[in-house]
C-alpha cells in the first residue's frame, strides 16, 4: 500500500539508505497517517471550541463552581460541545484525541513523533508523484515532557500569585489549548506526587477541550507513576487515557542508535578523546578532562551564575564560551531539578561531570537527579564526558524496579539511561534509527 505522508516520508528515508524498513516503525506510520488525515479532513472529527469561550469551557470541564457569572453565549457554546463530542465519541467510537506510543529505547518513538510533526508543521511535498501535504490548520506546539511541566509549573505559579484563593489548572489548561490545539511531547513520565496531581487533571480537561496530544514514554499507561504515594487517585487518569488516547505499542527490541556513530560534536583535535574516563581518579582523566575543556570553545575559564526558570539562579564554579564543568556533588547531592538542568543543557554544548560515583539503592535521590540531567542533556543535543569511579556498564547497580521508594515518588527508570548517555557522549548512533 501507498500509504499517506508520514509513511511515504518513511519509506524515502529508508529507501535513501538512511534507515532499516521496521515493520512496528512501519505501522506507527500508518497510525500516525490516520491523524493526520483527521486532522486535515475537512469537517474534521476534533472539533474546536472558539478561543473567546475556552477559558468558559475549561472551568466547566474543570468542575469549577465559578461559572454563575459567565454569559448564556459562552455557556451554550461549552454545552453544545459537550453534548456534541460525547454524541460523536458513542456514535462512531472517535472520542480518542491522540497517541500514547510506548516501547523500548532506541525502537524509533521519538523519530516517527517528529516526523509526524514537522509534516503537520510544514506539509510535505513529493515532486516526483506530483502530491503535496498541506501543514494542518490547528496550532502546534512539540516538547520534551520536562519542559512541558517546567512550563506549567510557572503557570501555575504565576497564577496563584494573582488569584491566591482560585483553582489555577482549568485557566492553565485553557492557555495551553489557545496556544496550540495539537501538543507533541517526547519521553512522558510521571515522578512525583504534585506532578501527578497536575497531570491527572491537566491532561483530562485538554482532551475535553479537544486537545490533540500525541506523546513517547519508555513505558505503558499502567506504568505511570508506579509505586508513588496516593496512586490509587491518580489510577482513574490511566483509564481516562487509555480511552481518549490510541494506545500503540511498540513491539520491537532493536536499539538502532546503536547503529553508526555520531559525527563528533568537537574538533578534530579532541575527536579522538575518550568521553567516559574510569577511574576518574586517574591522573591521566584529569589531563584528558582539561583537553576537553580547552578543546571547547574560546574564553579564559571562569565561574558564572546561569538563570533558571521561575527566578532562580545558578552557580557554575568553572565554565568557559561553551563547556560548563561540575564535579558529581555539585550536580546531584543538591536539591536540584529538571529546571536547573535544563538551564545548563541550553546554556553550554558541553559538560563535564567529574567524580561520578556507582550509584545504587543507597543513592536513589543522586541517581534520578542524573537520570534527569542526563534526559535534559539528550534533548538539547548537549555532550556529556564522564569521569567516573567504576565502569559504564557497572555506573547503575541494585536497583528493583518493583520497590516502592521512601518518598513516594516514582522509581528510577534505570532501563535505557545508558543508552541516552551513550548518544550524549558521543558513542551511540542516531535515535532516528
Amino acid at each position: 500500500q501507498r500509504g499517506g505522508p508520514i509513511t511515504l516520508a518513511y519509506k524515502r528515508r529508508v529507501n535513501s539508505g538512511n534507515f532499516c524498513l521496521d515493520k512496528e516503525q512501519l505501522s506507527l506510520s500508518a497510525a500516525l497517517d490516520s491523524l493526520y488525515s483527521s486532522l486535515t479532513t475537512s469537517g474534521e472529527r476534533f472539533v474546536n471550541i472558539p478561543d473567546e469561550h475556552i477559558e468558559t469551557a475549561a472551568r466547566y470541564y474543570g468542575g469549577s463552581s465559578a461559572l454563575s457569572s459567565e454569559n448564556f453565549a459562552g455557556m451554550a457554546v461549552v454545552t453544545a460541545h459537550s453534548l456534541l463530542i460525547k454524541t460523536r465519541g458513542k456514535m462512531k467510537g472517535e472520542e480518542r484525541k491522540g497517541i500514547y506510543v510506548h516501547g523500548s529505547v532506541g525502537v524509533g518513538k521519538s523519530m516517527l513523533m517528529d516526523l509526524f510533526y514537522s509534516i503537520c508543521a510544514d506539509g510535505l511535498s513529493i515532486p516526483e508523484e506530483g502530491t503535496d501535504y498541506n501543514p494542518i490548520k490547528r496550532s502546534h506546539k512539540r516538547c520534551h515532557f520536562h519542559e512541558f511541566m517546567l512550563d506549567v509549573h510557572q503557570r501555575i505559579h504565576a497564577y496563584k500569585a494573582m488569584h491566591p484563593r482560585s483553582d489555577p489548572i482549568p485557566p492553565v489548561a485553557a492557555a495551553l489549548a489557545k496556544e496550540a490545539r495539537l501538543l507533541c511531547f517526547d519521553e512522558m513520565q510521571i515522578t512525583d506526587i504534585a506532578d501527578a496531581m497536575i497531570i491527572k487533571r491537566l491532561f483530562t480537561i485538554l482532551l475535553d477541550l479537544g486537545v490533540v496530544i500525541v506523546t513517547t514514554a519508555n513505558r505503558p499507561p499502567c506504568g505511570l507513576y508506579e509505586g508513588g504515594i496516593n496512586r490509587s487517585i491518580f489510577l482513574p487518569f490511566i483509564d481516562t487515557l487509555r480511552e481518549r488516547m490510541m494506545v500503540f505499542e511498540m513491539g520491537g527490541t532493536h536499539d538502532y542508535r546503536r547503529d553508526g556513530s555520531l559525527a563528533p560534536t568537537s574538533d578534530s583535535a579532541a575527536a579522538s578523546l575518550p568521553s567516559y574516563l574510569c577511574p576518574s581518579t586517574d591522573p591521566s582523566s584529569r589531563v584528558i578532562l582539561e583537553q576537553w575543556m580547552v578543546s571547547k570553545g574560546a574564553g579564559e575559564a571562569r565561574s558564572e551564575t546561569i538563570p533558571v526558570a521561575m527566578g532562580r539562579s545558578l552557580h557554575v564554579e568553572r565554565a568557559n564560551d561553551s563547556c560548563g564543568w561540575f564535579s558529581f556533588n555539585e550536580l546531584c547531592k543538591q536539591p536540584l531539578g529538571a529546571a536547573d538542568y535544563i538551564a545548563i543543557a541550553d546554556r553550554f554544548d558541553m559538560i563535564i561531570v567529574e567524580d561520578v560515583p556507582q550509584l545504587g539503592g543507597h543513592t536513589y535521590n543522586e541517581a534520578r537527579r542524573f537520570v534527569t540531567l542526563i534526559d535534559a542533556l539528550y534533548e538539547a543535543r548537549t555532550k556529556l564526558i564522564i569521569a567516573a569511579e567504576v565502569p559504564r556498564d557497572d555506573l547503575f547497580v541494585g536497583f528493583d524496579a518493583s520497590v516502592e521508594t521512601h518518598d513516594g515518588d516514582e522509581e528510577i527508570a534505570i532501563e535505557g539511561v545508558l543508552d541516552k548517555e551513550s548518544f550524549v557522549i558521543g558513542e551511540g548512533g542516531s535515535s532516528s534509527s
